[in-house]
């Protein structure tokens, strides 16, 4: 199966039949088929992402404005699960807000933050309730956004046309390693690229205490200290005298005999 096929079978999948010269067929809202440009398409598509971008920029407006708010009336009883399901909701915002790098130090990240770092008393019950419903559909629209860009770029491929598609040296995968090795491509596995996963897991690193603990002031007017380990086991001792000197643990000691 060569590319073109390949390409032309996952469109199909989210309801676009390539066709030839540049054209594509897709279903209006009342299902009726389509013809039209590959390059409109791809640009209704843009436009799409656009207003969702909108969408999703609004959810996150109003989630840090539900943060902000202060409960002055006596506090009303919770159920313990939501209050778990909330917890969870702002621990997995923390980790979401790492697959965008240009949000760091934004007010979202502190909004998130900020109610991390609070007591569960010093949050309401419309809070409590309210947060999981935003998690679920800014997860939501994430998960439109990214599947909309996804066709995008098959559509912006696929306008180069059969002709140059078959010239270009693509590698492809045969197979997965696991417990389900030796599937081939002609079974119809698709093939998702790694995206935010693995940029916000080198965030994460960057992020970790021994990489910026005192280093705050690096790239700023002032001086910032930096942390030093003194690890035991690292330091030099006499060979001649390691049955007493020697830090690594070593079969002598089990016996109690120097």
């Amino acid at each position: 199966m060569d590319i073109w096929e390949i390409l032309k079978k996952e469109l199909n999948y989210y309801g676009i039949k390539l066709l030839e010269h540049g054209k594509c067929q897709i279903h209006n809202d009342d299902q009726s088929p389509k013809i039209q440009g590959i390059i409109k398409t791809a640009r209704q598509l843009t436009k799409s992402i656009n207003q969702k971008k909108k969408v999703f920029l609004f959810l996150w407006e109003e989630l840090v404005e539900l943060l902000d708010k202060e409960d002055v009336l006596e506090r009303k009883i919770v159920d313990e699960r939501m209050v778990k399901l909330f917890i969870f909701s702002l621990k997995d915002f923390s980790k979401f807000l790492l697959c965008f790098e240009e949000l760091e130090g934004s007010k979202f990240e502190k909004a998130i933050s900020d109610s991390l770092n609070k007591d569960i008393k010093s949050f309401s019950k419309e809070q409590i309730y309210d947060v999981s419903d935003y998690k679920i559909s800014i997860d939501w629209v994430h998960r439109l956004i990214s599947r909309l860009m996804y066709i995008r770029k098959l559509l912006i491929f696929a306008s180069c046309g059969r002709r140059r598609i078959a010239k270009y040296d693509i590698k492809m995968a045969k197979g997965v390693s696991g417990p389900w090795a030796h599937l081939d491509l002609p079974m119809q596995e698709r093939v998702f690229p790694f995206g935010g996963e693995l940029n916000a897991r080198d965030i994460q690193k960057k992020r970790q205490r021994r990489y910026r603990k005192g280093l705050e002031n690096y790239n700023k007017p002032g001086v910032g200290e930096g942390h030093y380990w003194r690890e035991l086991r690292n330091e030099p001792f006499s060979w001649a005298d390691r049955g007493t000197e020697d830090p690594y643990p070593s079969r002598h000691m089990l016996s109690g005999k120097g």
